[in-house]
């Protein structure tokens, strides 16, 4: 699993410290992390409504100047109805408005931040993650949409669109493929070739030329793909043994 982690912190030196211990933590587990840093709110929140942010957790402040910890939360839960996302409260002072709880944090965590409060709290945000089914996330304009990934065929670049192809049909929206697929592989999707991701679940046959799926569509595999694809299937069909 590779959590996508959001620090906010308007003190750098703390989000130094924070990040490293994270980073720490996950080299010694069975996880990896990507982590992305901020030093007020309206940053973090900018980041997250334009959909370059699409984070697991955030470690947020609750005492930052002009948008504080509070704000964020209630945006993220209340304006944007994001309940994916899960949120761990740091603060100095040891005491929490009532309005914290509206926001559903995973935890509270104290300054100084102990280290083994950081592992604690990324090894109960996986075990969150793992019980709820994992969608996939798209934005058109400013309306939001999400899919099981269960339920999703393929993916199709298209020009500077992706298709995204499910059991109740097709829909697009402005991506670049190569990130969908960092997204999406971890979670049984087999890239075919630059332009198509599929998902092995839906896999009706498969040979070296091409593969069928369950909706009877053929898609040709790429000379230069073959072995690459090879070896993604026969990954997934291990895994669904």
């Amino acid at each position: 699993m590779n959590l996508k982690i959001a620090i906010c912190d308007d003190d750098k030196i703390i989000c130094s410290h924070i990040e490293s211990m994270i980073l720490q933590y996950a080299k010694s587990s069975s996880f990896t992390a990507t982590v992305s840093v901020f030093f007020d709110g309206h940053m973090l929140m900018e980041d997250i409504r334009s959909g370059r942010g699409d984070y697991d957790l955030i470690y947020l402040d609750i005492e930052m100047n002009e948008v504080n910890g509070v704000e964020v939360g209630l945006s993220l839960r209340g304006e944007l109805r994001d309940h994916k996302i899960q949120i761990i409260y740091v603060s100095g002072t040891g005491q929490y408005d009532r309005q914290l709880f509206d926001v559903q944090p995973l935890l509270f965590i104290s300054k100084p931040i102990e280290e083994n409060l950081i592992g604690r709290s990324l090894d109960l945000a996986i075990e969150k993650l793992e019980l709820v089914p994992k969608l996939y996330h798209y934005k058109k304009r400013k309306e939001h949409f999400s899919y099981r990934m269960e339920e999703i065929l393929y993916f199709e670049n298209s020009g500077r669109k992706v298709n995204i192809i499910t059991v109740d049909g097709r829909d697009s929206f402005v991506d670049n493929i190569r990130d969908v697929a960092k997204e999406v592989m971890p979670f049984g999707f087999i890239k075919i070739s630059q332009s198509i991701i599929v998902n092995y679940l839906f896999v009706s046959k498969y040979s070296r030329e091409e593969i069928i799926l369950l909706n009877k569509e053929i898609i040709a595999i790429p000379k230069n793909k073959r072995n690459e694809v090879k070896e993604q299937f026969l990954r997934e069909s291990d895994r669904h043994q």
